[in-house]
């Protein structure tokens, strides 16, 4: 009986250390990886989602360069401040995540941006490794949700951003995820 205790115990740890791996994005495996790192972020291309409540979700491209070896990665990064718990978290899109995310806005969610039901929805759903983005259509209201999937070892989930008044910025979150290179 022991034996199948330690069994089980050994696998669940190998699958959760997997599973985490797995759920980075490339650029934190690159920044994680590298002992001295440089970030360069562009202000001047950035997409800004803004909740009633003060909330926000901030998009730009970043530069990452290991100082060492001076190896450098192009990707997004997200900044997320959320009021439940009072919170500012990180996430990153890897650029081999970046070419998808630009295909899904520009075939899914540009394109039905006005898009109106009667008695029907419509949610497209893009899932990064670190990030999540919905847009969500219910007859007239269309909203967008944007949750940080689970890739560390905090107590709360799946941290989530949402807001229905901010949908017509997402052509420029489209514009900044076309100048990563």
């Amino acid at each position: 009986m022991k034996y199948y205790i330690t069994l089980i115990a050994v696998l669940f740890s190998i699958f959760s250390y997997s599973q985490k791996e797995n759920e980075e994005s490339s650029t934190r495996k690159f920044i994680d990886k590298a002992q001295f790192t440089r970030i360069n972020k562009d202000w001047t291309t950035i997409a800004e989602f803004k909740s009633g409540i003060g909330e926000y979700v901030n998009f730009y491209p970043i530069e990452v360069i290991d100082l060492k070896t001076g190896e450098k990665v192009n990707a997004l990064q997200l900044d997320m401040y959320i009021k439940n718990p009072d919170i500012l978290k990180t996430a990153w899109v890897g650029i081999d995540e970046v070419e998808e995310f630009i295909t899904f806005v520009e075939n899914n969610v540009i394109p039905n941006l006005d898009l109106k039901f009667k008695d029907k929805s419509a949610e497209f759903i893009f899932k990064a490794k670190e990030m999540t983005f919905s847009y969500f259509v219910y007859e007239k209201v269309r909203k967008i949700t944007i949750k940080l999937n689970s890739y560390d070892n905090d107590k709360i989930l799946n941290y989530t951003f949402w807001t229905e008044t901010q949908v017509d910025k997402i052509p420029r979150l489209l514009t900044v995820l076309k100048k990563i290179k």
